[in-house]
């Protein structure tokens, strides 16, 4: 992916998890972020692994591919939306993936995007954070 000027509150942010089961895809996604301006980037190739790490870090945004092999990542979303941290689902399925209730409220971002529609996706999904963290 093309790497795009920094999102602006990007520095708000310490931790961000990507939680993506082909390696070369989290990798740059990773790279990405970190063009973006975030630090701690975590990323995880399995519901288990993002779980151990979303417990043991402080995590404050989230990419979640939606399909990983066998299982989703819809119990790792739902866990942080929980805890009121925002995540993007990214599907290889397009934008017609069916949600539960509980999440129906999060984006989905179809693959291949290009890093504008990405960072375009964050800002929606941080806006929240942004605006929050402001009068800080």
């Amino acid at each position: 992916m093309k790497e795009t000027k920094g999102l602006a509150f990007a520095g708000l942010l310490d931790g961000c998890l990507v939680v993506e089961d082909q390696s070369i895809i989290r990798i740059d996604l990773e790279e990405t972020l970190r063009g973006f301006g975030f630090r701690n980037v975590h990323g995880a190739s399995t519901s288990e692994a993002a779980a151990r790490i979303a417990a043991s870090s402080e995590i404050r945004f989230a990419l979640l591919d939606y399909e990983l092999g066998s299982c989703t990542s819809l119990q790792v979303a739902e866990a942080l939306v929980a805890k009121g941290i925002p995540a993007v689902f990214l599907t290889a399925y397009g934008t017609s993936v069916e949600l539960p209730p509980g999440l129906a409220h999060l984006q989905v971002l179809a693959k291949p995007f290009s890093a504008e529609l990405l960072e375009d996706a964050l800002r929606k999904a941080l806006e929240g954070i942004s605006e929050g963290s402001a009068g800080r």
